[in-house]
């Protein structure tokens, strides 16, 4: 953490006088956006049916996972809870340097309503980032199946603050081989303005394709190898590289996925 064209404007749109605002204004450099925060590399595996008692309970260890090159980690977890109509949705992302810590958090709790038989369900709650800058975020959008296969998702994210961004993902899991599944990736974030204390410019900020193939030992578990490739774009490119940060590359990566 793929849809109707006016989701997608109003989490994407931004005042055409927006100006452009100094770098060098800013009292603290502004930190590179984490990946976990950008873009959540998978989302979850199809929802479970409900019971026969009508309950959904869920676990989805989407994404554990190691990059050898950068030595850097990250994970994206959540948990499903209530029943067939009315859900909540418990998840959390973070990245991290294996000497450097913790370099982001997120947490969010989420009431999920299916819309469609398939999985796809309209989310609202709140999301939290724990490390520097720490915001609270007001968080609108929908995320699921469209198919068993294909799965997409768009959020919008109001800080407390007045500050709107976005994510807009999607992949498709290809089971040409029994056990084997390839999974391609693509996904973008968005700013409504510049936000210097984020490092974002207006406009679309990161951009992410991914390629992992992951082989199902047993059935909740699964070990995966992928390319990754993600890079800083737009006006969020320029702030970067005033910065001189670095604007992103191709990483691969090292992970299991699993759920029960």
């Amino acid at each position: 953490m793929r849809f109707a064209p006016g989701l997608i404007l109003l989490f994407a749109s931004a005042p055409a006088a927006a100006q452009r605002l100094p770098y060098e204004d800013v009292l603290t450099p502004a930190p590179r956006l984490a990946y976990a925060e950008m873009l959540i590399a998978e989302a979850p595996p199809p929802a479970r049916r409900p019971e026969a008692s009508g309950r959904v309970h869920a676990f989805y260890g989407d994404r554990f996972e190691y990059d050898p090159h950068g030595r850097a980690y990250s994970w994206d977890v959540s948990a499903e809870i209530g029943g067939a109509a009315h859900r909540l949705w418990l998840a959390t992302a973070g990245d991290g340097l294996r000497h450097g810590g913790l370099s982001y958090v997120e947490a969010q709790a989420l009431y999920s309503h299916p819309i469609i038989e398939s999985g796809l369900a309209l989310q609202a709650g709140v999301r939290r980032d724990f490390i520097r800058p720490r915001r609270t975020h007001a968080v609108l959008g929908l995320q699921g199946n469209v198919s068993e296969p294909f799965y997409v998702g768009a959020f919008g994210f109001l800080s407390t603050k007045g500050e709107l961004t976005g994510r807009v993902f999607a992949y498709y899991d290809w089971e040409s081989v029994d056990r084997l599944v390839l999974q391609p990736y693509a996904g973008i974030a968005l700013a409504a303005a510049d936000i210097p204390a984020l490092g974002l410019g207006r406009g679309v900020s990161e951009g992410e394709l991914g390629l992992r193939l992951r082989y199902r030992i047993v059935e909740p578990f699964a070990p995966y190898l992928g390319l990754s490739w993600d890079r800083l774009l737009g006006r969020t490119a320029r702030l970067a590289r005033q910065a001189g940060d670095d604007l992103g590359g191709t990483s691969l990566v090292l992970g299991v996925r699993s759920y029960f």
